[in-house]
């Protein structure tokens, strides 16, 4: 598992062994998973439905293009990719 911090209070994690991407957005909070497109999930706080992340599975083999348009907040997948190569 790779961890890294991004911007501010942005940090992420890659499961290579299983090809998962997850992003994590301020300190953890009890949340739930809505699935906005087949495998690509945002995470909501159950306390008062602000982003707390986002999974994305099968990440290596997606188009990170494509699957911004699912994602409501702006991630560099681009800077991801470099740290992960």
């Amino acid at each position: 598992m790779f961890v890294q911090n991004l911007q501010g209070n942005i940090k992420y994690s890659y499961d290579y062994d299983h090809d998962v991407l997850y992003i994590y957005f301020g300190e953890p909070k009890v949340s739930y998973d809505d699935e906005a497109a087949p495998g690509v999930f945002i995470r909501f706080s159950e306390e008062d439905d602000v982003i707390t992340g986002v999974v994305i599975m099968d990440y290596k083999k997606r188009d990170v293009d494509a699957v911004t348009k699912y994602i409501p907040i702006h991630i560099n997948f681009h800077s991801i990719n470099e740290q992960l190569h």
